[in-house]
């Protein structure tokens, strides 16, 4: 925590040896290095080749066979391996280790290698020839051997390490150069210790050179066919591997096992097209197939022509097969799809009609009935349109249109039917041509047709029109319009708009809509008195009025609102078409809903109802307004922006403000005088800690009253009051205390307020024998904040004097202004403890109770065993930790330690206590005053200042920083 303070003061007295070392050994914390990231998280990108030819096929084309090399350095592992079991005739050779094992008479067992002069020498025996023989005949000449010289002795000989060999290989690998492999490595092992071979290199013309010649290694037919070839053969010391550049490639794409990039033999011809769907692994359904081969002609044109005949051997470098089956379409079915229980294909045997494809047994809850949609393929253009189907009229029996083969009819949900009025529609409608980046695919088609129709039906037509006046729900696209992006224009063409006698208002289509009655009406709006649910209920929408309906007829007695709605206030928009004005009239639906207040409707009345979270949001508190971000002021809440300006003005003049201890304080809108037991549950009731007999109401007149709310709960306060509900006193502290170190039961202990340090003690059982009370040490958070606010103070001031002195012209050192510049640093970074003098000895507390500290949440008490130093520092020749004797003086100790430096200022020289005090010391030759040393103190002697004496303020930072150090050197040692 103090490195930075400790390195300051290194620099200020560097000869305080004893208080460094105490810094470090305080303040050290483990370091961790970055971590590093791992090989295989690295992002691979595709080589030219892979993006030219992907360029070409329109999908993604890999190189084929590199992946072999993916673990390159698990195989190198591989090879490292211990050899395991070897066989009786590997033959022995220079660098091979074995393990020799006697069992009788003599019996050891170690390892012995086999040296230069091909000789293996074991301990007292003969040396034995072993290079240039087997591991079987190796064993008799041992066995003999022992035999000869220690009778009843078996032998035995195994091979424990195989001897390295080296190979050069070069070319295109990633790691080119000599490898270091074992003896039994292969030409593929070798690869793999050179990083494998890079994109740009062969895989067919791999070169194996040796004094006898060259083997060519052809790694294509290990990977296809799992033929090794030439690419297990062992290698010998010396030999080396080249792999020349890429040669000529083809490649494959299309419905096929292996699509992907493939070399050329290096001495082939061309390859006819059945050879590359045999590289391929063949196609992935069996069935004739168009062959397109894209050819790269004399000029560098791409040529395009259909392959025939799939034997003629016409592909050669450069060349692109695109493989495609001729027909992918199924015969004899029929599909469904949509909001059905069980989607997918029928026979069409079995489903000759739309009646026999659906029954009322295959639709899901919620299906739509007036509106389906039928895709089928015109027989003369053999393009597949959509066609509007009456759902109700092919379940009753009356659509009994005939099937062809393909065909699939579209099922709509009441999901499906919203979406076409919801907010990301409406926005296209009304002008909006370009949809948002993560849209739906019907969405883009309905741009599509709107930017490429600007004068047509759609965005001109009655939908247009309507799409300005209403508000849009903020549903997600259903899976459907992303499946058929077509419909989504469709439904919209054939829907009218239902302005009563529907769920909420909106697009509804209809098969024979206005797409195709031509004149029929496209809005449907009733004559007959109605009235409007909007916002936070269970079935939003126009109604009719019955005559005498009432407010709380339309709620159905609070069972038509959902559960999260704000319960204190209602709006009841009423219009006049009398005056030609809108009436806002608020209401309780928590009152309503109770049978307490009701009201008469009227003709076209829109009652507005809002969920709890929305009115919160909308109405902040001050205190919470004020705090926020500037970005989060800048954007008003979403129901703000959806509501009429005149309601939210009225919800903002019916808000009283509930403060204290509340779960959720803030401004709370009411219809009129609300009971403070319902605004308290409306604000999620009095908190833990609440004391509701001391609530206090101040009312919007300015008068204040104090209240009860076990007895005046039924009291009302309207718009504009204020009501505080004062929390309990707490008796106990939020946060605890420690104390550790010499008492009898250390630990963390709660407090209550005015609890002392005696207390705490004697709580923790007490001290023990050897404690040291005058070395208490109490560090307290509020005191390290202050001490951290000087820290910054200070080297602000720093950085002002520096400025000024610059700023005047004054001749200030160039090391001086690094060094004050670093001190400002590091005095920010500097991390203060927080220590506060305080007595800690039970008995001096008892006698004098005004030393007796009040404690602090989160306060910190150590109390030392005691110790039996006095420690030296600072500019002495010998910084050191004298031992404690009753009665020495300070100059007893500072000789102790080799006496003061030339650059010490032993006129400013002071003790530090055990308890954290300081006081000056009195080292002169003329005054002779004693000063008692207790142990566990230490002796400083400063640094002469001289050096910084053009700049005051950087004496007084490396002062504090000094001090620093020196404070957590003491607490170290005392606490040691």
């Amino acid at each position: 925590m103090l490195a930075a303070a400790c390195r300051i003061f290194a620099q200020i007295a560097p000869g305080a040896a004893l208080i460094l070392w105490a810094c470090a050994v305080s303040a050290a914390e483990p370091t961790r290095g970055d971590p590093l990231l791992p090989r295989s998280q690295l992002a691979s990108t595709d080589s030219p080749l892979e993006a030219a030819f992907s360029a070409r096929a329109g999908e993604p084309l890999r190189q084929f066979g590199y992946d072999l090399f993916a673990s390159a350095t698990d195989a190198v592992s591989a090879a490292e391996a211990a050899p395991g079991a070897i066989q009786g005739d590997y033959v022995l050779n220079t660098g091979d280790t074995v393990l020799v094992t006697l069992r009788g008479q003599k019996s050891f067992s170690k390892r012995f290698t086999v040296d230069r002069n091909g000789q293996l020498v074991v301990d007292d025996l003969r040396p034995l020839t072993a290079a240039g023989l087997t591991l079987d005949t190796l064993r008799r000449d041992l066995a003999a051997t022992v035999a000869a010289t220690w009778p009843s002795t078996d032998a035995f000989a195994s091979l424990a390490e195989v001897r390295r060999i080296g190979v050069l290989v070069t070319g295109a690998v990633h790691r080119p150069g000599r490898q270091e492999i074992s003896a039994f490595a292969t030409v593929l092992d070798a690869l793999s210790a050179a990083g494998g071979v890079d994109r740009g290199g062969s895989l067919r013309a791999v070169r194996l050179m040796r004094s006898g010649g060259a083997v060519m290694v052809d790694l294509y037919a290990l990977q296809i066919a799992g033929a090794t070839g030439n690419a297990d053969m062992p290698l010998r010391d010396g030999d080396r591997l080249f792999v020349p550049p890429l040669g000529a490639t083809v490649a494959i794409a299309g419905p096929v096992k292996r699509p992907g990039i493939y070399e050329l033999p290096p001495d082939g011809g061309p390859l006819s097209a059945s050879e590359m769907r045999d590289l391929a692994g063949g196609t992935l359904r069996p069935g004739r197939g168009r062959l397109v081969r894209f050819g790269i002609g004399p000029s560098g044109e791409e040529a395009t022509e259909e392959i025939a005949d799939p034997d003629a051997k016409r592909f050669g470098d450069g060349d692109l097969l695109l493989i495609a089956p001729e027909r992918e379409d199924r015969r004899g079915e029929v599909r469904l799809d949509g909001h059905v229980l069980r989607p997918g294909p029928r026979a069409l045997t079995r489903a000759k009609s739309l009646s026999g494809l659906l029954s009322r047994a295959d639709l899901r809850p919620s299906a739509y009935f007036p509106f389906a949609a039928l895709e089928s393929t015109a027989p003369a253009t053999a393009a597949r349109s959509l066609r509007p189907v009456d759902l109700s009229a092919v379940l009753n029996g009356r659509d009994r249109r005939q099937l062809s083969d393909g065909d699939t009819l579209y099922v709509l949900g009441t999901a499906d039917v919203d979406f076409l009025t919801s907010e990301a529609v409406l926005a296209l409608l009304r002008g909006e041509r370009q949809p948002r980046q993560d849209a739906c695919p019907g969405l883009v088609a309905l741009a599509r047709i709107l930017a490429a129709e600007p004068a047509g039906p759609l965005a001109t037509g009655p939908q247009a029109r309507a799409a300005a006046t209403l508000t849009g729900s903020r549903t997600p696209c259903p899976p459907l319009f992303s499946t058929v992006p077509d419909l989504l224009p469709l439904a919209l063409r054939h829907s009218v708009l239902r302005l009563t006698g529907a769920p909420r208002p909106g697009f509804y289509p209809v098969a024979d809509g206005p797409e195709s009655a031509g004149a029929r009406e496209t809005i449907v709006e009733s004559e007959a008195p109605q009235y409007e649910l909007i916002g936070h209920v269970r079935r939003p929408g126009t109604r009719r009025l019955p005559a005498g309906s009432t407010l709380r007829q339309a709620l159905a007695e609070g069972k038509a609102l959902k559960r999260d709605v704000y319960p204190l206030l209602g709006i009841v928009e009423r219009y006049d078409r009398r005056t030609l004005t809108r009436a806002y009239l608020p209401f309780s639906p928590q009152e309503v809903a109770a049978g307490r207040a009701d009201r008469a409707l009227s003709d076209g009345d829109r009652i507005h109802l809002f969920a709890a979270d929305d009115i919160r949001g909308l109405v902040k508190p001050a205190e919470s307004r004020a705090d926020s971000k500037a970005d989060d002021e800048s954007e008003p809440p979403m129901l703000a922006a959806l509501l009429d300006p005149a309601i939210v003005a009225v919800i903002g003049e019916r808000t009283v403000q509930l403060r204290g201890a509340v779960r959720d304080p803030g401004g709370y809108p009411v219809a009129d005088l609300t009971p403070l037991a319902a605004l308290v549950a409306a604000a999620g009731g009095l908190s833990t800690d609440a004391d509701p007999t001391v609530a206090e109401l101040m009312a919007a007149n300015g008068t204040r009253n104090a209240i009860d709310l076990t007895r005046d709960g039924a009291r009302r306060i309207g718009p504009g009051d204020a009501l505080r509900i004062n929390p309990r006193p707490q008796a106990l502290e939020a946060r605890a205390v420690a104390i550790e170190g010499a008492v009898r039961r250390p630990g963390r202990y709660d407090i209550g307020r005015g609890e002392t340090l005696s207390s705490l003690i004697a709580r923790a059982g007490g001290l023990i024998d050897d404690a040291y009370p005058a070395g208490a040490v109490l560090t307290r958070e509020s005191e390290r904040r202050r001490e951290k606010e000087q820290f910054q103070l200070q080297a602000r001031e720093l950085e002002r004097t520096l400025a000024l002195e610059v700023e005047k012209g004054e001749p200030v050192k160039a090391e001086n202004v690094a060094l004050a510049r670093q001190l400002a640093a590091q005095l920010r970074a500097a991390e203060p403890l927080g220590r506060v003098v305080v007595e800690a000895d039970p008995a001096v507390l008892r006698s004098r109770p005004a030393l007796d500290p009040l404690l602090e949440p989160d306060d910190r008490i150590v109390i030392p065993k005691r110790p039996l130093t006095v420690a030296v520092s600072g500019e002495v020749l010998h910084p050191t930790a004298a031992q404690f004797v009753s009665g020495k003086g300070a100059e007893d100790y500072l000789n102790e330690a080799g006496g003061p430096t030339r650059d010490a200022d032993t006129g400013r020289s002071f003790l530090v206590l055990p308890d954290g005090r300081a006081r000056p010391l009195a080292l002169s030759s003329w005054n002779h005053r004693v000063d008692a040393i207790p142990p566990g103190s230490i002796l400083v002697v400063p640094r002469d200042p001289r050096p910084f004496d053009g700049l005051d303020a950087t004496k007084a930072v490396g002062n504090i920083l000094s001090q620093l150090a020196i404070t957590a050197a003491s607490i170290s040692v005392i606490t040691r």
